[in-house]
């Protein structure tokens, strides 16, 4: 029923969305989604919830790894003023980390499990307030944003509440949600019939190069 739910929800919105229609999408009985969730409301907020688990499962390890990236650079540098060539190296070792991060959820949602009409869901639920959103937000959107925004501002000689590494985590993050967004004009554009894991491979590296090159270009001089 969650997965039906998401489904419709995603391709018509909320208003667009009727019980009726996810319970035939979901092969059940029109009374299942009163005596298992309520009202449409709670089960839009159940919707969400099941998608933030979805998304939170598969960033678990990836974060993980962003944020021990982000504390042993604060500690070494903490701990002694690096030389010049030194810094340069650890700028480029959080580019590249927050690179791969990304690219990483981009490979997520180009899989064959994380249909697009999830991420339509999360698209629409961004332009809404509230306790469906709020569900999405704390359970995936701050954790994430957090963890990057930290090593942006690192990048860019900037505090993590500084508007620019938050700015830029953003869009950073959005330009990797369009590629499922957008996906057949993408196919298109580059002439191929389908994603295979080879050809995601070779998007998500010519991605990593721009993404690489965003965050470089916010980087101060080095000393």
């Amino acid at each position: 029923m969650l997965r039906a739910a998401l489904e419709q929800f995603g391709r018509h919105g909320f208003d667009g969305t009727t019980t009726r229609m996810i319970a035939s999408a979901a092969g059940m009985n029109l009374g299942a989604i009163p005596y298992y969730f309520g009202t449409k409301d709670e089960l839009y907020v159940e919707a969400a919830g099941f998608l933030a688990d979805a998304i939170q499962a598969r960033q678990r390890e990836p974060l993980s790894l962003l944020r021990s990236c982000g504390v042993a650079a604060t500690a070494s540098e903490s701990t002694e003023r690096v030389e010049a060539d030194r810094a340069v190296a650890e700028r480029d070792e959080l580019i590249d980390q927050v690179a791969a991060f990304l690219c990483e959820q981009a490979r997520v949602l180009l899989a064959d499990d994380f249909p697009a009409e999830w991420v339509q869901f999360f698209l629409r639920l961004q332009a809404e307030e509230g306790p469906a959103l709020e569900r999405l937000f704390s359970q995936v959107v701050a954790p994430m944003q957090d963890a990057v925004e930290g090593l942006v501002a690192r990048i860019c000689g900037r505090d993590a509440s500084h508007a620019l590494p938050r700015a830029i985590t953003f869009l950073a993050a959005h330009q990797v949600m369009s590629l499922r967004l957008s996906d057949a004009l993408l196919l298109r554009r580059l002439g191929w019939d389908r994603f295979t894991p080879e050809r995601i491979d070779q998007l998500l590296d010519l991605i990593a190069i721009s993404l690489r090159a965003q965050l470089a270009a916010l980087a101060p001089p080095a000393p």
